[in-house]
């Protein structure tokens, strides 16, 4: 009887640790293809961005590279902020249809800070979650989106240029 007792014991241990090698490989399995998917879906930002900074360095004289966005309404447009040649701050606005470019010198556009600070003070105390900087036709614009008390999300656009209200879009 206690032989029967000991290989019941084994074969229970035996399982609990089958059953552990099992559940860590699957937990490892779904890891990497969690991770590599992950890598994967940020694979086409990474790409734009290099062609943006690239159209930048040609056709406005880009050195260094301080932050890009991706603004998407009617239509889309890559940006990417930083110092050219002459150390002058610019932001470079490329289309994502045919690559027009627009080229703004700092003293022509606000900032994404002072875009931000402009809707705080019209929105009060909403959390600001992003800043995108595109065209609405000719125009340049900062398109920040927040989320307002209740939870729902908005999008406060003004021009770049100015600071100029333009719209606001609440409660989506």
């Amino acid at each position: 009887m206690k032989e029967e007792q000991k290989n019941k014991l084994k074969v229970g241990i035996l399982m609990k640790k089958g059953i552990l090698i099992t559940s860590a490989i699957v937990m490892s399995v779904i890891l990497v293809c969690s991770i590599t998917l992950l890598l994967i879906s940020q694979d086409p930002i990474k790409k734009a961005e290099k062609e943006t900074i690239a159209i930048a360095k040609e056709s406005a004289g880009l050195v260094k590279a301080t932050d890009f966005y991706w603004y998407n309404r009617d239509k889309t447009y890559f940006s990417v902020s930083g110092v050219n040649e002459s150390d002058e701050e610019i932001m470079v606005i490329v289309a994502k249809d045919g690559g027009a470019t627009t080229v703004l010198n700092q003293d022509e556009f606000i900032t994404e800070q002072q875009a931000k600070a402009l809707t705080r003070e019209d929105k009060g105390a909403v959390d600001i979650l992003e800043a995108r900087i595109g065209l609405d036709g000719e125009t340049p614009i900062w398109e920040i989106s927040y989320k307002q008390e209740n939870g729902r999300l908005g999008y406060y656009v003004l021009t770049a240029k100015s600071g100029k209200w333009v719209s606001d879009i609440e409660n989506i």
